[in-house]
C-alpha cells in the first residue's frame, strides 16, 4: 500500500485518500495473506490463509469471493446467530459498511476481497438510476454468483501476474463490480416483482435477452437469477410465472426452434445441427426432439 510521499511523488493527487479509504480492509486482512492495491474506488486482495478466525466491523462495503471451495465455514452477519455452511467457488458474502461480522474456518481457504468505499458506491448509484442512497441486500451465505466470480478471478489475475498491477485497470473492474452489486444486491434498478410472483419486467428482459445470445451453452439457475437480480430460488418460481414454464423447458425449446430452422434449411447433416443447437450429439437431438415435438429429426423438414 502506497504512503503518501509514495503517492505524491507518482502524482497521484488522490493516493492519501485512496489509503484512508482502504486501510482498514487492508490491515484486517495479513500482508501475508496476499498481493492487494489500493484504487481510487477502493481496494482489491488476493488472500490465501490457513485456518483461523476473524471478526470485522466493516467501514466499507466488502465483498468477498470464493475461490477454493472450503467445507463447513461459521459465520454471522449483522446478528450473533452462527450459520454453517459449504462455500463452492462462486461464493460470494457481501458485508456491507458498518455492519459487523464473525467467520471461522478449519481449512486453508483462497479468495478475493472487493472493497468499495460507500462515497464509491453513492456515486455509482447515482449515475445507475438517480439514485444515491442504495442499500445493499447481502444473500444468503452460501449464493454462487458466476459473473462476480468472472470479475474476481479478472482482479486475481491482475494482481498475481507477472507484471505489476495496473491500478487504472484495477479501478476499472472494481467499477464494475459495483454496478453488478447495485444491479444484483440492492433495490436501486430492479422493478417489484408482478404480484402473482413472477419476474420483474426489466428482470424478464434481461433473462430473455440473456438466454437468446447464449442458449446454445450449458447455463446454470444461479447464473440467470444474477441477469434478473434475484435470489436463484426465487427465480425458478418467478421464470415459470413469467415464461409459463420451468427455465430449463425454455431453454429447450430454445434449441429445438434453432434445430428445426437449420434442418429445414438443409445445408448441415443432422449430427452438425446437434452440435450448432447446443446438443450432445444426434441421438440427444432425437430423443429430445422426439419427446418434446413428437418427431424426429429427419422428419423435421
Amino acid at each position: 500500500m502506497k504512503n503518501a510521499d509514495e503517492a505524491r511523488e507518482s502524482g497521484d493527487s488522490r493516493g492519501v485518500d485512496r489509503d484512508r479509504t482502504a486501510r482498514y480492509v487492508l490491515d484486517i486482512i495479513p500482508e501475508s495473506a496476499g498481493p492487494r492495491r489500493a484504487t481510487a474506488r477502493g481496494s482489491v486482495i488476493h488472500s490465501v490463509r490457513g485456518p483461523g478466525s476473524q471478526t470485522f466491523l466493516a467501514k466499507e462495503h466488502s465483498t468477498g469471493i470464493v475461490l477454493r471451495p472450503v467445507h463447513k465455514l461459521r459465520a454471522s452477519l449483522g446478528s450473533d446467530r452462527i450459520t454453517e455452511y459449504d462455500a463452492p467457488v462462486g461464493c460470494l458474502v457481501i458485508n456491507p459498511a458498518g455492519v459487523d461480522s464473525t467467520l471461522a474456518w478449519s481449512q486453508t481457504r483462497e479468495n478475493a476481497v472487493v472493497s468499495i468505499s460507500p462515497e464509491a458506491l453513492s456515486e455509482l448509484a447515482a449515475h445507475e438510476s438517480g439514485l444515491a442512497d442504495a442499500e445493499l441486500e447481502p444473500p444468503a451465505f452460501g449464493t454462487v454468483d458466476l459473473r462476480a466470480l468472472n470479475i474476481a478471478q479478472m482482479i486475481t489475475a491482475e494482481l498475481t501476474g507477472m507484471l505489476p498491477p495496473n491500478e487504472l485497470y484495477l479501478d476499472s473492474l472494481l467499477t464494475v463490480f459495483g454496478v453488478h452489486l447495485l444491479r444484483t444486491y440492492t433495490s436501486c434498478n430492479r422493478q417489484t416483482a408482478s404480484p402473482k410472483g413472477g419476474l420483474s419486467p426489466v428482470g424478464a428482459r434481461r433473462v430473455r435477452e440473456y438466454l437468446n445470445e447464449n442458449f446454445v451453452r450449458k447455463i446454470m439457475v444461479a447464473e440467470l437469477a444474477s441477469v434478473a437480480g434475484v435470489s436463484p430460488n426465487h427465480f425458478i418460481v418467478g421464470f415459470a410465472r413469467t415464461f409459463g414454464m420451468p427455465p430449463h423447458r425454455y431453454l429447450i425449446n430454445l434449441r429445438l426452434d434453432l434445430a428445426d430452422k437449420l434442418l429445414v434449411g438443409g445445408e448441415f447433416a443432422i449430427a452438425e445441427v446437434a452440435y450448432l443447437a447446443g446438443f450432445s450429439d444426434q441421438s440427444h437431438l432425437a430423443a429430445t426432439m422426439k419427446k418434446y415435438r413428437g418427431r424426429t429429426p429427419t422428419k423435421a423438414g
